[in-house]
């Protein structure tokens, strides 16, 4: 009995560190956006002076109402696009067998090993001809496509462990793949849908290479582009980009506390069922 008290309290001693680790730098990133210009190097955690006007600052400053706006589009668009492609990719891949679909699936599974920038000089030749240069199809269009293989890959994975009862007794009642896919499916698979959501979000959101690359207008810059643009060779208001940084976390939060929501509901109801 005393053992299992003392690998609990073990436990729970391995679980508190890890906590302070992976929370420290939020917390130090709070302080930061809280400090005054003369205690951006001097305070570690706890500043002397508290100046909530930084937030504000940082708002006008960065302009962020133009920012949000600008990711707010670029992001909702290329995730809905690549979860609603993806999860319809995954159905196809783990409950049709067609011809060539094993090679297809790997072809677009190998996207993967591509990463970005290894693209980016064909990329911008491509855009620059089709005219999307400088504008949000340009971004949009590459963000979809980084996304799709590895959220195919999910889907594909989750689905096919799926009982095929329950879509066989709606094509016996003359339900269409596609009205599965949509009135079925897509309830069933809400942690696939809450996962491959949250991630690619958090990569689109924060993604800085080739909204840098693509995005010449000003009037186009997203949060991290757009905040960069205030960091000097030999100085910078790190006490204002704290507070954009704050400012530009509170969605993904929101949104990973929504769907976490909805992924434990998803998971409740899978094991029930």
């Amino acid at each position: 009995m005393r053992k299992d008290y003392i690998a609990r309290g073990v436990v729970w001693i391995f679980i508190g560190i890890g906590l302070i680790i992976t929370l420290f730098p939020f917390a130090w990133v709070v302080s930061l956006s809280l400090r005054i210009e003369k205690e951006v190097f001097t305070a570690i955690l706890f500043p002397e002076h508290v100046r909530l006007r930084n937030y504000i600052d940082a708002w006008v400053k960065f302009d962020f109402t133009m920012l949000f706006k600008n990711s707010i589009v670029i992001t909702f668009t290329s995730v809905a696009v690549t979860v609603f492609v993806s999860a319809l990719a995954g159905y196809g891949f783990a409950k049709f067998r067609l011809k060539a679909s094993n090679f297809l699936f790997h072809l677009i599974l190998s996207g993967i090993m591509v990463p970005p920038i290894a693209v980016v000089i064909p990329l911008f030749v491509f855009m620059r001809r089709l005219g999307l240069f400088n504008s949000y199809p340009s971004i949009i269009f590459p963000y979809i496509v980084f996304g799709l293989p590895i959220a195919t890959l999910i889907f594909k994975t989750y689905i096919q462990n799926l009982d095929n009862d329950i879509l066989d007794a709606a094509r016996i009642d003359g339900c269409g793949e596609f009205r599965i896919f949509l009135r079925i499916l897509l309830p069933i698979i809400k942690p696939a849908l809450a996962t491959v959501t949250i991630f690619t979000f958090m990569a689109n959101w924060n993604e800085f290479l080739l909204a840098v690359i693509f995005l010449q207008d000003k009037k186009l810059h997203t949060l991290p582009l757009g905040m960069a643009v205030f960091m000097g060779q030999y100085s910078a208001p790190w006490q204002l980009i704290g507070s954009g940084v704050v400012i530009s976390i509170l969605p993904v939060l929101l949104l990973f506390f929504i769907l976490q929501n909805q992924f434990i509901r998803g998971l409740t109801a899978g094991a029930l069922k």
